[in-house]
């Protein structure tokens, strides 16, 4: 085997190291909304912020935004609604589709929610200097722009 193939440290690889650190957030923040009571995962808090913050969205409109496919997204949607915190409305525009949005109750979960992940933000980086922070965030936009650019050209 070459040298450089022997040298190659997985444990090095940004990827790895992403997503692992995803995995473990999720896990945690789903953990932490258990406790609270809302049984939803982290992937369902997307979707409740971007309905409070953008309004009622398509189900096509979510998966664009949150890069999901479709699929995945209506079932996520399909037990949003279930546990009443999102209604399906027919699109005034065009009756073939359905405007997804927060009910009474997904706003109130929200209340709660939002509390809870900013102080889980803020506990597991609280010992990480804010320079390094920004210097993370940019690092990793600039990755997931050259990535998405690679894939339209």
């Amino acid at each position: 085997m070459s040298e450089s193939i022997l040298d190659f440290q997985l444990e090095q690889a940004i990827g790895l190291n992403v997503n692992r650190t995803a995995f473990l957030m999720t896990e945690e923040i789903a953990r932490r909304f258990a406790e609270a009571g809302y049984a939803v995962t982290a992937q369902d808090f997307g979707i409740l912020f971007r309905l409070m913050k953008q309004g009622p969205m398509t189900q096509v409109e979510i998966a664009q935004l949150l890069m999901r496919d479709k699929t995945t997204i209506t079932r996520r949607i399909d037990g949003l609604v279930k546990k009443g915190l999102v209604e399906r409305n027919p699109d005034p525009a065009d009756r073939r589709y359905f405007r997804i949005g927060l009910t009474g109750e997904g706003d109130r979960a929200l209340e709660v929610m939002i509390p809870l992940v900013r102080d889980f933000q803020t506990e597991v980086l609280s010992d990480i200097p804010d320079e390094e922070k920004a210097i993370t965030i940019k690092t990793l936009k600039y990755i997931s722009e050259k990535l998405m650019n690679n894939k339209r050209g």
